[in-house]
């Protein structure tokens, strides 16, 4: 019996235009009534996650988020973390070393200070969520070495980002969890960082056993997730390599996939 349901945003629960269908809306609230945990994991920053959260109706005192890729878990209704892990600064001048040399943009969520870029790129857009995210631009170089991040990104064009995410040097691929979030965006947590390992951690602190939680995704960012979900699903146009560990494949993001997905999984009562 499903207990727990999670849901990535971008290219899953959202369609094409950002928006959420009127049938997988339906079917969220359907599960929810049915007393199904609804958890959004995204590698969005909680008030961009919240935002969502308000649009739906679900920041209710029971309801949780995984953000920033599974760095931080929150409550949704409050902002109450539940667990967080950090990168220092120490670490991140390391990133940003070798991005910057490499001609990548750089982005950090530092969690005393917010968003900081190397400068605005085209890509900032990106982080920014219309606006939702303040930012500064910063020096990584220049960092205290005890400031934490939840993570640091590079920032590039997709044909730079497919040349040098396989060359990641061994000293950064040994201390980070090193994801690919977007075709233009690779991200740097502490290891051991996901979706995955945060959304176990949290079925668990809710009293849920993995074989309770079906996962929805569709990029790289997501297969951690997917794989130790009890039933792991991938949106048709998902990624190669998740659907590749998914245990259904479902239509597309157009095609209300999640709405489809919860049907055959999660019955009507």
């Amino acid at each position: 019996m499903i207990k727990l349901a999670a849901f990535d945003l971008d290219g899953t629960l959202f369609d094409s235009g950002s928006g959420i269908s009127a049938r997988n809306l339906e079917a969220l609230g359907r599960i929810r009534r049915q007393g199904v945990q609804v958890v959004i994991a995204s590698g969005r920053p909680y008030q961009v996650v919240r935002h969502v959260l308000d649009q739906l109706g679900f920041a209710a005192d029971d309801a949780y988020c995984v953000t920033m890729n599974g760095a931080n878990v929150v409550r949704c209704a409050d902002g109450q973390t539940v667990s967080s892990s950090f990168v220092t600064g120490a670490d991140v001048k390391k990133v940003a070393a070798y991005a910057l040399s490499r001609g990548s943009f750089v982005h950090g969520f530092s969690l005393r200070r917010g968003l900081l870029v190397s400068e605005v790129n085209p890509y900032s857009a990106k982080e920014f969520f219309g606006g939702l995210v303040s930012y500064s631009v910063e020096d990584f170089l220049k960092l205290e070495d005890d400031e934490l991040f939840y993570k640091i990104l590079m920032a590039a064009p997709r044909s730079l980002l497919d040349r040098l995410a396989p060359e990641v040097p061994r000293e950064l691929t040994s201390r980070f969890a090193v994801i690919r979030s977007l075709d233009t965006l690779l991200e740097f947590l502490k290891s051991g960082t996901g979706k995955g390992p945060a959304l176990m951690s949290l079925a668990s602190w809710l009293g849920i056993a993995p074989s309770e939680v079906i996962a929805f995704g569709d990029e790289q960012n997501d297969i951690d997730m997917v794989r130790s979900a009890g039933i792991g699903v991938a949106m048709a146009n998902g990624s190669p390599a998740l659907k590749a560990v998914a245990d259904f494949v479902t239509l597309s993001n157009d095609e209300d996939g999640v709405a489809f997905a919860l049907d055959r999984f999660v019955p009507i009562l």
